[in-house]
């Protein structure tokens, strides 16, 4: 239950981030060749890349990266630990990550949310609404959250005898 539930987290969040991620390539390719080619820039182009698409691209793919085990990681003690420690050590590291994104998401959520409720804008050529931008690190950060709580489960589980999914590995 636990690998269908953080499956549909997982598809949903590549999704958003692989959809940024294209958005801002074209963008991007589209700027570059209206700046040279005509002369005439897309003059929103920065903005929008910089204040959303790559904050999403970063904090819609961190969870589902870390879901599917496809992030950097040093494992070389960890490796020749007997299976149950191993499990262990992966409940401290998520019960840490977990913490800590769980922090990051309260309190971006606070400042995103407080910046709704003040309407305030980017101070650019076109006034983008700041709490666009602010809520992409809850939202995204949430994900990582759901991950680690996921991943806390799982390794209980497989240290305890009780498999109750995998995470990706």
């Amino acid at each position: 239950m636990i690998r269908k539930a953080m499956s549909f987290v997982d598809h949903a969040f590549t999704a958003v981030a692989a959809f940024a991620l294209a958005g801002m390539t074209l963008l991007i390719v589209a700027d570059v060749a209206l700046r040279y080619g005509a002369g005439m820039p897309i003059f929103f182009a920065h903005d929008l890349v910089v204040l959303y698409l790559t904050p999403a691209v970063f904090f819609f793919g961190f969870g589902p990266t870390y879901w599917r085990a496809e992030h950097l990681a040093v494992d070389l003690l960890t490796l020749r630990l007997p299976s149950r420690l191993r499990e262990l050590t992966h409940v401290l590291s998520s019960a840490i990550g977990l913490w800590l994104f769980g922090l990051l998401t309260w309190a971006s959520w606070e400042r995103a949310a407080g910046s709704f409720a003040n309407d305030e804008v980017i101070a650019s050529i076109v006034p983008w609404p700041a709490w666009a931008s602010y809520a992409l690190v809850p939202l995204g950060s949430a994900a990582m959250v759901l991950v680690c709580a996921a991943r806390i489960l799982i390794s209980l589980g497989n240290a305890f005898g009780r498999v109750s999914g995998e995470a990706a590995q």
